[in-house]
């Protein structure tokens, strides 16, 4: 057996020895990560927002305002919570979150409908809640526009017109819209595929750095680097191996449940989609090691750990478009590692992409974790060596 071969093992013994004796550390590394997911996944599982409460006011208390009210009740996204005699009632139920919104209608609703006449309803949202917004708002316009085309074709027909004649007239230009990648618009598609990477990177950050981290706070480096018979390289690396096979088993497993269980099927190159998990967990444990070995206190490393992982899926581009983000902000996005594994990730699992679409985001992430990797390990090196680097808190 070469030197190199009984040197690594000492150290993987040393830290798996500290990992077996440190409940927390452990758990940081295999059930906490996947007890937080399953958490997240819970929350979107159901997929579609269904039943939102609105409240209507029915001024008119006609046939048609009922078949209106009834239809919007129907509605899948919808619930008709109550209707209210005034818009001071609604808002107040807009205002205690019992309702997302109102539509008021007109008292002449059907005299006007069954005159020939344009009637509007009037519908109003509570803006603040923009995914509630949008879902309301889809149904409320399906819903008014179904009833709004019947009553028409219903009057055309009743004129001597076909139906057919009466459609064609009705809607000479139809528009067909058909959704693409996510074609049920799933929040668990949309929201958690995304959100899942976005947890793990805090995990595999704050593993790092504490795994290190410690050993400055401790004043354990002498042992740690004898443990690697005085090698940073080799002492490093038994700190990441550790992490880097969790956290890629972690991903894995995240990857089945999803495809397998969830059937959101990967639709472009699985063995690329894999490469991408596995430099998104290097660039990360890469980014650890510069932290730490920067600041050489546990307590900062902490804390810069939070400031770059805790808001970095809202840089991401997911939930607001990259492109239309200022430049600073664009910026620090573009120097985050989530940034560009979510980008292959929508590339290449929905929506089917070719693995050459992805290079560029995968040198990104390779040159991440290879530059802050080189780096951390060259400051470690040079000053983590010092007695005074140690006992910081």
């Amino acid at each position: 057996m070469s030197e190199i071969d009984k040197e690594q093992p000492a150290a993987l013994a040393r830290e798996w020895q500290r990992l077996r004796g440190d409940f927390w550390d452990f758990g940081m590394l295999s059930w906490i990560p996947v007890v937080l997911c399953g958490m997240l996944w819970l929350v979107f599982s159901a997929g579609i927002a269904r039943d939102l409460p609105i409240v209507v006011i029915d001024n008119d208390n006609s046939t048609l305002s009922r078949q209106l009210t009834r239809w919007l009740d129907a509605s899948p996204g919808i619930q008709v919570a109550a209707k209210v005699a005034s818009s001071d009632e609604a808002l107040h139920r807009l205002r205690e979150r019992t309702a997302f919104g109102y539509l008021l209608i007109p008292n002449d609703f059907e005299q006007k409908l069954l005159g020939g006449r344009q009637a509007t309803v009037q519908w109003l949202y509570n803006a603040q809640f923009s995914s509630h917004a949008g879902a309301l708002l889809r149904d409320v316009r399906t819903v008014s526009t179904t009833l709004s085309a019947g009553i028409e074709m219903t009057a055309r027909v009743k004129k001597g017109m076909s139906g057919v004649q009466a459609a064609a007239q009705f809607e000479p230009i139809r528009t067909t819209l058909n959704s693409l990648y996510n074609e049920n618009i799933s929040y668990e598609a949309f929201l958690t595929l995304a959100l899942m990477p976005a947890m793990l990177q805090i995990f595999i950050v704050v593993a790092v750095v504490t795994s290190i981290g410690r050993e400055l706070r401790d004043g354990t480096v002498p042992q740690w680097l004898a443990s690697a018979h005085g090698s940073w390289l080799r002492a490093v690396l038994a700190k990441l191996l550790f992490p880097l096979v969790a956290y890629c088993a972690l991903a894995l497993l995240y990857l089945l449940f999803f495809s397998l269980a969830r059937d959101w099927a990967v639709a472009g190159s699985l063995p690329v989609l894999l490469l991408s998990m596995l430099l998104l967990v290097l660039a990360y444990c890469g980014l650890a090691t510069l932290l730490i070995a920067a600041t050489l206190s546990l307590r900062l490393a902490l804390s810069g750990a939070a400031f770059i992982t805790a808001p970095a899926f809202a840089f991401a581009g997911q939930a607001f478009p990259l492109m239309a983000m200022p430049a600073p902000a664009r910026a620090w996005a573009e120097a985050l590692p989530l940034t560009h594994y979510l980008q292959l990730q929508t590339k290449y699992w929905l929506a089917g992409a070719p693995w050459r679409y992805g290079v560029q985001e995968m040198l990104i992430l390779a040159g991440i974790a290879i530059g802050c990797g080189a780096v951390g390990v060259f400051l470690l090196a040079r000053r983590a060596n010092a007695p005074a680097a140690w006992g910081r808190t």
